[in-house]
């Protein structure tokens, strides 16, 4: 969070605050749990605070407006729902005690250093105060990351396992996937519009280029005459090009001349066009050494989505969830990989924290005073509630599968 300096007239003015009729209240309002994971809690300070550090990070984005609106539009459910998965892992972590050291801590945020190339303390410093960060407020995320991070390596990262048959059969029942269309090598001479204004002129041009080409000069040699008075660019190379990669018309006549020949004119942008074939490859299909370790990641990446989101699922169905979200957020339960269901309470009225561990719904009317379950459950989310991508806005967590430190969480100064 950013922090202001506090000048004389602030503190004036929070001192007159202090006794304001109606800021308590407010303050309480602020710190009113809209959400609970067995024995962790995420209040509504807790949920604007992320949603607003959210909002900054997408709007500063260079993408697709159109996809950036929707996002900004779904902003709410899309923190609210990375709380509820976070809430829902930090329990997890305590359930099964993990422990992260001072000394892994150090490492991270060390790896985190180097990784934004922040040689020095005074570097350091200046990038957590341009983020609104305390030092301590980072170890303290980094213990959280790196204790998140443990449990998917235990419970999900393990599951993952590809081995070589698998990737062989991935790799025989899909070739068509790995086939390199033809391609050619071309280059390019334009006869100029701007230099040469009258069209039977450049097509005369043309036409003496690719007869001396095809008289055995280089294409160097036929235009040079040409290039020197202006009326043509130089010899331009367009290296390796597929299906699709030039204006239909250019590959339509490129496509059609031999190895070592000069097409017909094509008119383009800016003249009259002549492409040579340099060479040509037909096409192919990628060996398997070729691609091997690429259907490894992609099918690795496929489990432990899959592996993730039955996780997920199992998660919540074994805690003892209360959620109570801000109206712009109720939709988050879409952003899940389940839709709520009884186990999921639908407010706070009479709730009391849980006991720790994992409460199912058997234990969810429990002495202790724990709201029981409501007897109906949420409405029907207006999409289909499907798993979302792994480090999408809104996605399951990603950890790294060898690498168990966390992403730095600081920009570098001057970002």
């Amino acid at each position: 969070m950013l922090r202001r300096p506090i000048t004389r007239a602030s503190l004036l003015a929070v001192l007159l605050l202090a006794g304001a009729p109606g800021l308590a209240l407010h303050a309480e309002v602020l710190n009113g749990v809209v959400l609970r994971v067995n024995d962790h809690i995420a209040t509504l300070r807790d949920y604007q605070l992320r949603k607003q550090a959210f909002v900054e990070e997408v709007s500063r984005r260079q993408e697709d407006p159109v996809e950036k609106r929707r996002t900004l539009e779904q902003a709410g459910e899309i923190v609210f729902k990375d709380m509820y998965d976070e809430l829902l892992l930090q329990s997890r972590a305590d359930q099964l005690g993990v422990e992260v050291t001072t000394q892994q801590v150090d490492a991270a945020i060390q790896q985190m250093r180097e990784g934004y190339n922040l040689k020095t303390d005074e570097e350091f410093r200046a990038a957590l105060a341009q983020s609104g960060l305390s030092e301590a407020r980072l170890r303290e995320q980094m213990r959280g990351n790196l204790r998140l991070r443990e449990v998917m390596s235990r419970e999900v990262n393990a599951k993952v396992q590809v081995e070589e048959d698998d990737v062989r059969r991935y790799y025989n029942t899909n070739l068509e996937e790995f086939r390199v269309p033809e391609q050619v090598q071309l280059r390019e001479v334009v006869v100029l519009e701007t230099a040469v204004p009258d069209a039977a002129r450049r097509s005369q041009i043309a036409a003496e280029i690719r007869a001396a080409v095809a008289g055995g000069q280089t294409l160097e040699q036929a235009i040079e005459s040409y290039k020197t008075l202006g009326q043509t660019s130089g010899a331009i190379d367009l290296g390796w090009v597929s299906p699709g990669d030039l204006d239909p018309a250019l590959e339509s006549a490129a496509w059609k001349v031999e190895k070592g020949g000069v097409s017909e004119p094509v008119a383009a942008r800016g003249g009259l066009h002549l492409i040579q074939v340099s060479d040509r490859t037909p096409s192919r299909v990628r060996p398997f050494t070729e691609v091997a370790q690429e259907i490894q990641r992609k099918e690795e990446d496929r489990l432990y989505r899959e592996e993730m989101s039955r996780y997920m699922v199992d998660l919540q169905r074994q805690a003892l969830i209360v959620a109570d979200p801000p109206a712009e957020a109720a939709g988050f339960r879409r952003l899940l990989g389940t839709p709520a269901t009884g186990d999921e309470l639908s407010g706070l009225a009479g709730a009391a924290p849980p006991s720790a561990g994992v409460a199912g719904a058997a234990d969810s009317g429990a002495a202790g005073g724990v709201a029981t379950p409501s007897d109906s459950p949420a409405p029907a989310s207006p999409v289909p509630a499907t798993p979302t991508e792994p480090g999408a806005p809104g996605g399951l967590p990603e950890p790294d599968p060898v690498d168990n430190t966390p992403e730095p969480a600081i920009p570098p100064p001057g970002l």
